[in-house]
């Protein structure tokens, strides 16, 4: 039996050309699946995306369209009474599919270019450490080094600035201004140099930190970095095995990497009552909607009964 999609040129050089890997494709073609239930319907002839549609006013062929694509979302509505996210999915889907067909040259028309996506349903998690998952991470590595006290520091420096991973390994004490309160943030970030503030609680930290002997030793030795383990760089690799060690001498059972503290530094910054636009500044966040994805969630119903118990008293 010839399938009409799956057996077409489209498919085969989509398959061909994606850089998806086999277990995407195996999930866009389920789905590809369903689209072609939908392409079949009423259809005759060979598959032509560009001359999908014959208008009998104009006595020309139309390519797939906006209307073409409204109409299989109702399919997959009515016929499989697709959730939200399925809806969401199928249209991704078919953006991949159809914008690499534009870009190999096979379709002129590209139907889902500017097609909406309103069925984004992201669940909000909140990966950030509570303040007393921090104190007691404090705790531990002030107990693993009370002298050089590198860890606490690296800790603080982390949980309190939302420095990427890369950023922290390849921070140079030449980024530091005591003066300003800042870390200027132009090696290994994602996007162009930019500032992020530091509490006085880390400035005094650090201060103390370059100053102790052994630190000091390692500047004498021609070393720039901030942070360093075994006489060496700090690695992203010893980064994580530390927070790992450390979070699990902690008691702190969930999984933590480098990318929770910048949750927990949007977490601490919400606690402390500061504006929202001051922590997607910290972050370095272009789009607003990036930074709400890091707060958690607000428990409305008390803060309700917050303010009505301040009310009556």
């Amino acid at each position: 039996m010839n399938h009409l999609l799956m057996d077409s040129p489209y498919y085969a050089n989509w398959k061909k050309h994606t850089h998806l890997k086999e277990s995407a494709i195996y999930t866009y073609s389920r789905q590809f699946m369903k689209f072609e239930q939908y392409l079949s319907l009423d259809f005759e002839g060979e598959l032509d995306f560009d001359k999908f549609y014959y208008d009998t006013e104009s006595e020309t062929y139309r390519s797939i369209d906006i209307v073409c694509i409204d109409g299989y979302i109702q399919f997959l509505k009515q016929k499989f009474q697709a959730s939200k996210n399925t809806l969401y999915n199928n249209i991704v889907y078919l953006k991949h599919f159809f914008t690499l067909l534009h870009g190999l040259g096979m379709i002129k028309h590209n139907p889902m270019k500017n097609y909406p996506n309103p069925y984004y349903e992201r669940r909000i998690i909140d990966r950030s450490l509570s303040l007393e998952e921090c104190q007691r991470l404090f705790q531990v590595a002030l107990k693993a080094d009370p002298f050089v006290r590198k860890y606490f520091t690296l800790f603080l420096l982390m949980a309190t600035t939302a420095l990427r991973n890369r950023e922290i390994v390849q921070l140079t004490f030449d980024q530091i201004d005591f003066d300003r309160r800042v870390i200027m943030v132009n090696k290994g970030q994602k996007t162009t140099s930019e500032v992020v503030y530091m509490p006085d609680s880390l400035v005094d930290e650090l201060e103390r930190y370059i100053h102790h002997p052994v630190v000091e030793e390692w500047l004498k030795s021609g070393h720039s970095e901030v942070f360093f383990e075994n006489n060496r760089p700090l690695t992203k690799e010893a980064l994580n095995r530390i927070i790992k060690s450390f979070c699990r001498e902690s008691g702190i059972q969930k999984k933590v990497t480098a990318h929770n503290f910048r949750h927990t530094t949007a977490y601490l910054m919400q606690t402390s009552g500061i504006d929202i636009i001051a922590i997607k500044r910290q972050l370095r966040h272009k789009q607003l909607s990036t930074t709400l994805r890091y707060v958690p969630p607000v428990d409305a119903a008390k803060l309700l009964n917050d303010a009505c118990s301040d009310l009556l008293q």
